[in-house]
């Protein structure tokens, strides 16, 4: 009964807001992550949830670049708008387009 409680609960804080996920770390990166708990008063969740924020949004920068180099290499972007009609405004000329006989 106390552990399907305490499952509840964890649901109820943290299910809403952010998903647990299990990872690994080498032991010095913990080593270093336990003195700054103790320099900062944060807990060492904490301080990984802070830098796993930050390196994602700086990912995030590189995959937006990315996208956009990819976007301005686009074959058929580059194509677009090579043959010129007569007017670019089509619709002030429709009527002669489809009346034309």
């Amino acid at each position: 009964m106390v552990v399907s409680v305490l499952d509840n609960i964890h649901h109820l804080c943290y299910g809403v807001c952010m998903n647990r996920y299990q990872i690994y770390l080498n032991p010095d990166s913990v080593n270093t992550l336990d003195e700054l708990t103790k320099l900062t008063n944060l807990s060492r969740s904490k301080i990984i949830r802070d830098i796993i924020d930050r390196m994602a949004k700086v990912y995030g920068k590189l995959l937006e670049a990315h996208s956009k180099k990819l976007m301005k290499n686009n074959s058929l972007l580059k194509m677009a708008g090579f043959a010129k009609g007569p007017s670019r405004d089509i619709s002030t000329n429709v009527n002669n387009i489809y009346l034309k006989d």
